[in-house]
Formats: structure tokens, C-alpha cells, sequence
């Protein structure tokens, strides 16, 4: 039997049918993020109810740390009413199915690691671009999660030290978040929809001056994060996932930017081997297809 994944973001809640063998099977309407933790758990009863007698197992996708174990999700990244929730307990005691709770970016890496674009690799990351910005390490072939779940959690990394009182749009989340680069991007192009993400990316592919310097800072912003990681984690490879990461032009401009930080630092990129930077497989649906198979792993 098919497995229902369930991807709780930031800004919108995402499930769908996932086969034995990872493939998406059905997708469903997405449904507006909650911003309460009884609307979440009244959103999760109306996404799960309808599929419960053709689904084997119930697998979630979140942002915050993630005690995988327990299944009690900690702070909640985006979505912090989630924070100390007992997401697995909820679910097994009120749909009586087999269920398991894993960090958002997690579940992107072992979507690629399963049968993407990480398969047979050793050593790799992937980076997930959304509301803030996910992350998921492969060490020796296996799942990276750290003494506290915490590993991964990109969005928190300070990328400069402004010698004052930092704020919370400092953090690396907050710069390379994909729904911020839409909305800047839309209000540039005097779009009547914040959200329109398909007219921004034709304005950036014509090279629209409105837009495109902001994308090409914003893949900048990627590059430099991409750099700073590899200095510690030294991966083979690096793929980026979110919506936004089926626009080809997101990964050439990322590796465009990565030239250009090794013609500023040339030193640098001498020292550090630059990992090979792909898409991930699954795109969007790689929070969904990696928490199914941390339910069956």
C-alpha cells in the first residue's frame, strides 16, 4: 500500500500518495499553512481522514528539530506553534496507522539518497529553499542528524557579523528564502500577486533589469552559503530543492556565482574542492518522497 506524506511548510501545507518503490503516486490541493496549532491539527484530520483506507502509514515533513525517535517536534522553524508538539503520538493515537516525524531537509536528502540525484553518493547535502532555508547531510552514506537533531538547520547561520545588534533578517534563512525572493521580485514587477512565482521567473529569464540583479544577488547569497558549508563538510555533490529549484536557471546562476567567488578568491577554491551543485530529482516533492521512506527505512 501507498504511504501518505504530508509536508508541512511555512507557507502552505503540501501532501500526496507515495509508492513502495518512492514515486509519487497522487498529489493533493495544497492547503494554506496554519498559524495555530488547533488549525494544524483540524487541517491534518481533513488532509488525512479521506485517505486513511488506502494508505499504510501516515509520514510528516517540517520545519523546527525534530526529535525522530520520539517524534516531538522542537521550536517548529516557521511554524513555531509546533514547538514541544507530539506530532507522531497525535498521529498514531488518532488515525491508528504507523506514523514518523522528520525535519523538512532531512527528508529532501534522504529523498535523494533513496532514488534522486544522491543516490550512490557518499557524502552529500542537500539544500532546500523555501520559506526559510532546509538542509539534509549525507556522512559515509548515512543520514546526518547530530547530537540534538539540529544538523542542517541552515537557516540559522549568520553569514557576516555586522558589528551591531543582529536581527532575525540576518540569518542565512531569511536571505536565500525563496518566498522573500518572490515577493521582492513581484513588487519590482508591480504584480497584483505577491505569490506569483511563474511571471517572476519569465521577467528574470528575459533578464528583466527590474529583477534579474536581484536574483543574481540572491544566487550569490546561495554560492556563498554553498562555500562556507563545503569548507566544513567537504560533500561530493549539492542539491537544491524547493519550487523554485525546477527553474534551471537557479542552478546556472548558483554555479555562475561559485565562478565568480573563485575569480575573487581564487586561493580559496585551491584549497577547498567545489562540489558538483544539481537540482534534486524530486524538486518539490522531495520533502514528501523522503519522509515516506524514513517511515519505511
Amino acid at each position: 500500500m501507498s504511504i501518505l506524506a504530508i509536508d508541512l511548510g511555512g507557507t502552505q501545507f503540501k501532501s500526496a500518495l507515495i509508492s513502495e518503490d518512492y514515486q509519487v503516486e497522487e498529489v493533493f490541493d495544497p492547503k494554506s499553512a496554519a498559524c495555530d496549532l488547533v488549525t494544524c491539527q483540524n487541517l491534518l484530520v481533513n488532509m488525512i481522514e479521506p485517505h486513511l483506507d488506502r494508505v499504510s502509514g501516515i509520514a510528516v515533513s517540517c520545519p523546527g528539530t525534530v526529535d525522530t525517535e520520539s517524534g516531538i517536534i522542537y521550536n517548529g522553524g516557521m511554524l513555531r506553534f509546533l514547538h514541544e508538539f507530539p506530532m507522531k503520538d497525535f498521529l498514531v493515537e488518532r488515525f491508528a496507522k504507523p506514523a514518523a516525524v522528520l525535519n523538512d531537509g532531512k527528508a529532501a536528502v534522504l529523498a535523494e539518497v533513496a532514488s534522486g540525484n544522491l543516490k550512490g553518493i557518499s557524502h552529500g547535502l542537500a539544500m532546500v529553499l523555501g520559506t526559510g532555508l532546509g538542509g539534509g547531510i549525507i556522512i559515509n552514506g548515512q543520514l546526518y542528524q547530530g547530537a540534538h537533531f539540529q544538523a542542517g538547520e541552515l537557516t540559522f547561520a549568520l553569514p557576516q557579523d555586522k558589528k551591531e545588534r543582529l536581527t532575525g533578517e540576518d540569518l542565512a534563512g531569511l536571505q536565500v528564502s525563496a518566498v522573500n525572493l518572490i515577493a521582492t521580485c513581484a513588487k519590482s514587477l508591480n504584480l497584483d500577486d505577491e505569490k506569483d512565482g511563474m511571471s517572476v521567473f519569465e521577467a528574470i529569464k528575459a533578464r528583466d533589469e527590474r529583477v534579474y540583479p536581484t536574483f543574481q544577488a540572491y544566487c550569490r547569497a546561495i554560492a556563498i552559503q554553498i562555500n562556507n558549508i563545503q569548507s566544513v563538510l567537504d560533500v561530493q555533490r549539492v542539491v537544491i530543492g524547493g519550487g523554485i529549484s525546477s527553474q534551471d536557471i537557479l542552478i546556472e546562476e548558483v554555479n555562475r556565482q561559485l565562478d565568480q567567488l573563485e575569480k575573487e578568491d581564487a586561493w580559496a577554491f585551491m584549497v577547498i574542492k567545489r562540489p558538483e551543485i544539481r537540482a534534486c530529482h524530486y524538486k518539490n516533492a522531495a520533502n514528501l518522497v523522503g519522509a515516506a521512506y524514513f517511515l519505511k527505512a
